[in-house]
């Protein structure tokens, strides 16, 4: 019934792989990336930073709640380079409306405690014809916990009260790493609909940890929640606006052709 998910090293090595990854990643996903303005969330020690800036020179502002100490290095080397020891759901006020060309972010938006604010404070960032990139874990998912290094088991964070889970783990309580962003994906879905998102990418990573012999000795628990949930992990996703209607609530196209051209 254990999960199994590969243990990832925190050296300097692990990190330029994993850097080198999302780079490829993202210049495939956005060919004409190089010299315009990004925002990076969660940006963590920098590498991806930097390699968009010294690479294929973007304009690129990171923004983390942690700082590190080797930002100062990055900052020194690439004057292009902003880092923010910082909330995206509060910061960055100083930066003008439409100002991002890119926003991206790399598997950190889960942790966001505020993510209505932060997806707002994006779509006041990001231009009209800008391009938003979130991959992100679901919080339904059998990892989600983020706890799987420790206990083996799926889903303990809908089998167990935090509380439950610190007593289990014989410590005062569960650190930052410890789920807090309970949005589904459907929920997700509302927000970008609400501040004029509209999905020109979408891929969703299933069924990796689902367990079906745990799900079905604990169905009395589990069962409470959708299996499409519980079967999904990540969503990966690119986010543009309406070209007519740049920011503009998502609504159906007859109303909105009646608004535009009758009210």
């Amino acid at each position: 019934m254990a999960i199994i998910v590969p243990k990832r090293k925190h050296d300097d090595a692990e990190r330029k792989k994993i850097s080198d990854k999302y780079f490829q990643e993202i210049i495939s996903i956005f060919p004409d990336m190089a010299g315009k303005r990004v925002l990076e969330i969660g940006t963590s020690a920098g590498d991806l930073t930097a390699r968009l800036a010294g690479d294929i020179g973007c304009e690129v502002v990171g923004i983390d709640v942690m700082s590190y100490p080797n930002w100062s290095i990055i900052q020194d080397k690439y004057p292009s380079v902003r880092l923010v020891h910082g909330d995206i759901s509060v910061d960055l006020q100083d930066i003008p409306e439409n100002y991002f060309d890119y926003i991206i972010s790399f598997v950190v938006w889960e942790h966001i405690r505020h993510p209505w604010s932060a997806l707002s404070n994006c779509q006041r960032l990001l231009k009209p014809t800008g391009k938003k990139f979130i991959r992100a874990n679901l919080y339904r998912s059998a990892i989600a916990s983020h706890l799987y290094s420790r206990i083996s088991d799926p889903w303990p964070h809908l089998m167990h009260s935090p509380e439950e889970i610190a007593e289990r783990l014989n410590i005062k309580e569960i650190g930052w790493a410890f789920w807090c962003n309970k949005l589904t994906y459907q929920q997700y879905l509302f927000y970008f609909r609400k501040l004029g998102f509209y999905i020109t990418r979408e891929k969703l990573y299933r069924n990796g940890y689902y367990n079906k012999q745990f799900y079905d000795k604990n169905e009395k628990k589990l069962g409470l929640y959708p299996d499409w949930d519980l079967r999904t992990d990540f969503f990966e996703l690119v986010l543009e606006f309406d070209r007519d209607f740049p920011k503009q609530p998502v609504e159906d196209p007859v109303y909105r052709y009646l608004k535009k051209d009758h009210y």
